[in-house]
This record gives structure tokens, sequence and C-alpha cells, in this order.
């Protein structure tokens, strides 16, 4: 080895050295690693600080040999800073004398310069455990860093083959040694004669398999996450976060406890008091004193009626929680806020900001993670760079957290390695699932195990929030906040009288009383017959509710009448949301003709609504659209059957529905439903217990570690059609935002460009909407880009109903 080695230090990126590199990173995962409240039935802290920093320094191990060397110094003389470049001088001009023998390698074996796979089994001869699985878990983990986790019982990535030992030999032969012991320890090589001969043989990879799957055990599941999780966000972090300080890694800031208290006192001191303000304020009451009496469990609901606050009071419980924990654990756990649908999220973050601002608390401690959503500017009184912001966004770093079950459901079932960076964050937390009965079935008891361990291990915190009943635990698992003994719960529900269901027209379950012109004749012959009141038909699918759309307009010309559904642009969804509420402040009369995107969180209040049929939570969600506050005459929710349910439902959870709706008559008073809820969501655990093959089946992948199985399989919103993502210029506001979006394709650097659009996404998407694949083909030039640009977009798509759908059933809300 050439003497002028020692001078010299390994580059691990265009601007910064390996030593640096891995230095900041073993930091940020100790102190990751070190905010962590770790149960003692998963790992010892110790241990896991062990194989951490092991993780650490080996991941990029195989960037020592000269081929990697070789394809960095090319980098940090193509786009590397000057300054840099300048003091790496005498080593770069050192490697690239060695690049024509290099390069000669490299072209029959361009794997030489990879640098995962090397390290992986190298990382194996520094650590090595009794617990053969765990060594795998890590050596993945190593491999895989760059990429996606793959299917553990897939031995061909583990074993040496003739081709793979001939490349790690050759990496090996060229490596500098003397250089990575400066950085970390000198490497034994005598070791990697034993780890080479046991991956040349697959006994010890068998019996790995056949143990695997014997324990039926998911602790090696949440293993494998949170240590993959943690060297992801130290990887990232190095590179994402300012090179001069870690400051924006630090424990959680705790929300002051009382700030909902005092919100509501501000707000709502003034106002006159109705019935249902003081119910609301004695079911908020009643759920902190639970709470406090109830700090050690894990699992808690608050059932109550649409209407009654939940929003605030599972605000007030969560942050109330996070206090508690803090005080008596000594550690501070995030609040992440999970809600069905993307459209409800803008509206209870603009209730939390409002309550956060009005009490002088930092607007920073919120992060919104959805699609629409962009980044914050700055955290902790610190102004964030482009890759800080999204740094801390993608990671969930944030102390309070508010986005959909998809994002984090599909960043607990997947492989992914983007959506696993944030689980170590997800551990520890606080989690509201608002609205948990919108979670597929079929998925419950997975779930539920899933949220058990994570309990078990980490402390995990679960608050299910629902006008009907939770489904996710069975009995004596969860503790129900209104009332453990559900006595009170009961009341609250026995007592509502603002609404009842008319099930007449239900029962009329033929054709001619449910067809599309029959309905038109009824909803037209109720507008007319209750002229001072509003109305709002929902309809299942997008088809059907344009039609009924467009027949009423041409009726009522003079009317109030407006068309909501996900086809609409959500920049005009959210204009029309304001109109209707302004509309209800007003006492406006007016017709909403909607699909289920106004179900969940839109704080609406009409005087009758008309329901196509849906399993029962849907239906209990509708009528929460109707006499809200109950200061009206008593409202009515007219259930119907279009056919059309089945094309959207699970068709278990309809026949539940139907089953049930059958024991009672025409007219159902608001105060059965808690019985009638009981009722489905007894039937429905019944059914889920019996029929729970996806359950079973992901289980079985999480045990033996099946992560492509899981990802493949597990998908909470399924994708019923294909589409294309269309742009709709229809403003000069949208000219200028496609405009920004084409100069942002134009920078050639991919990170710079990657940065670019994420500035301008959440704007430029409020005028992208979805065009079918089965009725629209676009330009040949662009029907693969992601977002298309459409010039005639007059053909296809109108402003207020949306795409032109032609009547295809096809096309409806998920």
């Amino acid at each position: 080895m050439d003497k002028t080695l020692s001078y010299f230090n390994l580059i691990s990126h265009p601007d910064r050295l390996l030593d640096f590199h891995l230095k900041r990173c073993d930091l940020i995962s100790r102190k990751i690693l070190e905010m962590k409240f770790i149960l003692p039935s998963f790992f010892p802290k110790k241990k896991l600080e062990e194989m951490i920093e092991g993780l650490v320094y080996f991941h990029d191990f195989g960037k020592g040999t000269d081929f990697f060397q070789l394809k960095i110094a090319k980098a940090v003389k193509e786009k590397g800073p000057k300054e840099f470049m300048m003091q790496n001088m005498n080593f770069i001009q050192y490697i690239l004398k060695k690049e024509p023998r290099l390069n000669n390698l490299l072209y029959f074996n361009p794997k030489l310069s990879n640098h995962s796979e090397i390290g992986a089994y190298f990382f194996l001869t520094h650590i090595f455990y009794d617990d053969f699985i765990i060594n795998l878990i890590l050596f993945r983990i190593v491999k895989k860093h760059h990429g996606d986790l793959t299917n553990f019982m897939d031995d061909s990535q583990y074993l040496l083959s003739d081709d793979k030992l001939k490349t790690i030999s050759c990496q090996l032969e060229n490596y500098m040694f003397p250089l990575f012991s400066k950085i970390y320890k000198e490497i034994d090589l005598t070791k990697w004669d034993k780890i080479r001969e046991l991956f040349q043989k697959g006994r010890k990879l068998k019996q790995a398999f056949i143990n695997l799957k014997g324990q039926q055990n998911l602790k090696y599941f949440f293993f494998q996450h949170f240590m993959y999780s943690i060297l992801l966000s130290a990887d990232k972090g190095d590179v994402s976060i300012n090179k001069d300080s870690l400051e924006i890694i630090s424990n959680n800031r705790v929300i002051p406890p009382d700030v909902v208290d005092s919100f509501k006192r501000m707000e709502f001191s003034d106002s006159s008091l109705k019935k249902i303000d003081a119910e609301r304020e004695l079911a908020y009451k009643y759920v902190i004193e639970n709470l406090k009496r109830n700090v050690d469990t894990n699992f808690f609901s608050i059932t109550l009626p649409t209407g009654m606050g939940k929003t605030l009071t599972a605000y007030n419980a969560a942050i109330k929680l996070q206090n508690f924990i803090t005080e008596k654990k000594r550690y501070s756990p995030r609040i992440i806020y999970c809600l069905p649908f993307t459209s409800i999220i803008d509206q209870n973050t603009l209730v939390l900001k409002e309550i956060l601002s009005k009490n002088n608390v930092p607007l920073d401690l919120i992060s919104k993670n959805h699609y629409l959503s962009s980044f914050n500017d700055n955290y902790d009184k610190k102004e964030l760079s482009d890759n800080e912001a999204e740094y801390l966004a993608d990671g969930w770093e944030q102390e309070f957290i508010i986005t959909t079950f998809v994002q984090l459901l599909e960043s607990i079932f997947t492989n992914r390695n983007k959506s696993i960076r944030k689980f170590h964050n997800m551990v520890n937390s606080i989690i509201i699932l608002d609205e948990v009965q919108n979670i597929p079935p079929g998925y419950m008891e997975v779930i539920r195990e899933t949220f058990l361990k994570m309990s078990e291990y980490f402390d995990t915190r679960i608050i299910l929030v629902s006008a009907t009943q939770p489904i996710l635990f069975k009995k004596g698992e969860i503790l129900e906040l209104t009332d453990p003994n559900m006595n009170k719960t009961r009341k609250f529900f026995s007592e509502r009288v603002r609404i009842e269901i008319d099930q007449s027209l239900l029962k009329k379950n033929d054709f001619k009383s449910n067809s599309e012109n029959n309905l038109l004749s009824i909803f037209i012959n109720d507008i007319i017959n209750n002229e001072s009141k509003s109305i709002l038909i929902i309809c299942n699918t997008i088809a059907q509710s344009q039609y009924y759309f467009k027949h009423i307009q041409e009726a009522f010309p003079e009317l109030c009448i407006i068309y909501l559904s996900s086809s609409i642009l959500p920049k005009r969804r959210k204009q029309l949301i304001k109109l209707i509420k302004r509309n209800i402040k007003n006492n406006k009369r007016m017709i909403l003709v909607s699909t289920q995107v106004v179900e969940a969180g839109v704080d609406i209040d009409f005087d009758i609504v008309y329901r196509d049929f849906a399993p029962l939570d849907s239906i209990n969600q509708s009528a929460g659209r109707c006499n809200r506050n109950g200061i009206k005459a008593k409202g009515l929710v007219k259930l119907f059957h279009s056919g059309k349910s089945s094309i959207i439902y699970d068709s278990i959870l309809l026949d539940i529905t139907v089953r049930i709706f059958r024991e009672y008559d025409n007219i159902i008073p608001e105060s059965l439903f808690f019985d009638i809820n009981e009722k489905y969501f007894s039937e429905v655990w019944k059914n889920i217990s019996e029929n729970n093959d996806k359950s079973v089946q992901l289980k079985n992948w999480m045990e033996t570690l099946q992560m492509e199985d899981i990802q493949k399989n597990f998908k909470l919103i399924d994708s019923n059609y294909q589409h294309h993502n269309v742009f709709i210029p229809y403003c000069r506001k949208a000219e200028k935002i496609w405009g920004k979006y084409r100069e942002c394709l134009k920078i050639d650097d991919f990170f710079e460009r990657k940065y670019a659009i994420k500035k301008i996404k959440a704007e430029l998407l409020m005028y992208v909407t979805r065009f079918p694949k089965n009725k629209y083909e676009p330009n040949e030039k662009v029907k693969d880009d992601f977002i298309i640009y459409e010039e005639n977009w007059q053909n296809y798509y109108d402003l207020i109903t949306g795409f032109n759908t032609q009547n295809d059933d096809a096309i409806f809300i998920v």
C-alpha cells in the first residue's frame, strides 16, 4: 500500500468526508435513540445502542474501495463545492491516476463500485449474535439502506455465489483499510474468512427460516422497522441538516396543558348557551376526569354523537395526556392525529392552529402530512433550508402531526425505504384515529395486533374517536373516556332528539321506487314542499350525483344549488365548502348534491338529508350533517337504494346493515342510534373474527418478514380505476403556477429540481384532477407525464360538475 495514503481521507459525498458523515450519522442516531422510551419486552437499550453504532459505521463501509472513491472523486470535480475540491485535490489526483486500471475492471464488472453489500457482510465481522435471525435482519438493513426491504425468505440475497464472491474479493483487494481504520476500528480480516464460509453454505440460513416461521412473533418485524428507520434518519439527516448544527433533532416540545381550555373560554364565553353546548361541556369534562384516573392505560376511545365537539375533546385529551406522560415517565410523546380523508385535514389543522395561536404557542409544532401539504419554513425559532424542511416533514419530526390513515398505516405495513423512515417517530407517540370505522374490516385484526405490540414495546398510546362504537379492540382492551362503564356514554346518545331516520323508501327495494327518474321526482317534490328547508343529497357515485344535480338545477334555476365531489378541483372545493358554511351561518336556503366527500369532518348542517344506501357507519356520518346543533325543527335523514352501493362498499357490511334495519320501524329516532350501533359493531366484530383472511395472511407475512408481500397486499384504499392526473388551466393563477412548474422541470440537477417542485407542489395540485384512462386519451407526447396539461380541458371537464362521466358508474368516491 502506498505510504502517502495515510495523509488522505476517504470521501463519502461530493461535499463531505466519510469520517465527517459517519460521525454525524452516529451522533444523530444516538440522539434519536436516547430520546426513545423502550420497554423491557423489546430489547435492552444498551444492546440497541451497540447495534445502531455498528449499522452506522458499516452502512458506508463499502465506500472505502478504490472503485467508489473513483466515482465520488469524479462527482467532486463535477459538482462539489470548490473549497472542498481544493482541500482534497491531492487525494482526488491520487485516485484519478488509478482510473485506467479501475475502469478496465469496472468494464467487466460495474458492481465493483457498489458499496452496500460488502458493508452488510463486514458488519457481521464486527457484530455477530447468537440469534442468527437478528444477524440477518441487521445484514439486510445495511444492504438495503438505499433501496426497499425484500422478502426475508429469499436466500439468494445472503448466499455468496461465485460471482458475488469474485466481486467482494476484488473490492477487498482494492480497499483502503488504513483510511477506514482512522475513522472507526481496524478490520479483522480473519473474521471475514468465517463469514465467507458461513454464507457460502445454506444450512444456517435454512435453519433461521425454520426458526422464524416457528416462532410466530411480531417482535422481529418491529425490530427491523425500528432499526431501519433510525439508520435511514441518521443517513438522511447528515446530508439534510445544516453542517454546523443538529439543533432540530431534539426532544419534543410539550404543548401547554390548558391551551384548549383557554381557547374555549376565549371563543365561547360570550355566546348564548344552547342545551347541546352544556352537554358538550359535560362530555369534555368527563373525558379529562377519566383520563387523569387512567394515565397508564394505552388504549382509549371517545364515543360521542356527531356535533358533540369530538375534535376539541380529542385535542384536549391528547395534549393533556402528553403532559401527564412527560411528567410521569420523563419522555415527551409526539401527537399524531389521523383522519380518513385529505379533504378534512385542512379544516382540523386550522382549528388546531387557532387554538395554539390564541395561546401564543408556536405554530411550527404542527405539520400537515398529505399529498397536498407543503413544508414549514421554520422550526423552533430556526429558519430551515429546503433540505431541513423536507427532512422534518417527511420524517414526522414535528410535535403534532396531522395526517391520513393511509399515511400512518401504509408506513407500517410496507417495505418502502421512504415510508419506514418515519416509523421511529410513531413509537412512543399518542395516535388519534378519528372516524376509525373507515378502516376496512378485513384489516382490523392485524391493525389491532400491531397497535397492541407497539404499546407493549414502545408505550404507544391510541385514542379512537367516533360517533359510533369502536371496533378495533376487544372489550376490556380499551377504556371509554366519556364513561368506562358506558352508562353516561349511552345517555349522551339516548337523549338526542335532533333527527330521525326514515327508511320507508329504502324498504321499497324495487327498481320503480328507486329508479333515477322516480328518485329525482321525489327530490324535486321535497324541495317544493319544504320551501324554507335546506336539503343535502348524498350519492354513491359521481355519475349519479351529476345526474341529480343537473336536473335539479334545471328545475330550480332561482335556488342556490351546489355540487360537490372529489371530481371538483381542490381549489374550487375549498371555495365551495366556504360558500356552504357561509350560507348556513346566514341561514340561507340551499340544495347540495354531493358524494360521501361531505361525510366526515365537514362541519355543515342541513334540515333534510337524503342518503343512498351504505354501511351503517357511513349512514351515521351522513346523519351528522342534519340538524347538527339541534336548534332547528327535527331533522330528517331519508335513505334510498339506487343499487350503486355494492360498487364501492364491502358487501358484508351492507348485509349486516340491512339485517339490523329490518328489526326497526320505518322511522327510527336518534335515541335508538346507540343500540343500533352496538348491534352493528357486534355483528361486524363477529364477522371479522370469522372472516379475517386478509389479517391472518398479513400477520403471517409480518412474522416471517415477507416485506414485498406486505407492500403488495396492504392497500387501505383500493384504486378501482386507472386515471391520469390532469392540470386544468382555467384561470390566470393556474396558468402562472403551471409556468413555474415548467421552469422547475428545466432544472438539470435532480435534487434542485425536486426541491423546486416541492415548493410549489401544494399550489400546483390545487388545479389537478383525475381523468379516467378509459374515457380520456391524452396526446401521445404527454400521456406518460406525471401531470398532464390539457389545453382543451373544456371538452372533458366542467368546472361546476367535474369530469363528464357520461353515466359511467365506475367512477366513484373512495
